[in-house]
């Protein structure tokens, strides 16, 4: 919830979406871009309760995910596809550009 609220600062060029449903399932947050001026976003974060889980593999799950499901498929232009991994302070990201 907290970063969906950092994303409304982004409103003048991007429309922050969450729980949508986009290609084939629901992601969690997207900010859509306004403008061809601007990327797309895509996050998808998974969250472990254990301390010793790989959250590099969590942020791969979440990045394929979004790529399994199609979650980029109704955005026009560049967009940047990121998968979260994290366990409270912890985190680990992978992501791409797709033009």
């Amino acid at each position: 919830m907290l970063f969906l609220s950092l994303c409304l600062y982004l409103q003048g060029t991007h429309e922050p979406l969450s729980n949508r449903e986009m290609g084939y399932g629901r992601t969690d947050i997207v900010l859509q871009s306004k403008t061809p001026r601007y990327p797309s976003y895509v996050f998808e974060f998974k969250y472990s309760k254990e301390e010793n889980d790989n959250l590099d593999k969590l942020a791969d799950d979440a990045y394929q995910q979004i790529i399994r499901e199609k979650y980029d498929a109704p955005l026009k232009g560049r967009a940047i596809l990121i998968g979260f991994g994290h366990h409270l302070k912890k985190v680990a990201m992978k992501w791409i550009v797709r033009d």
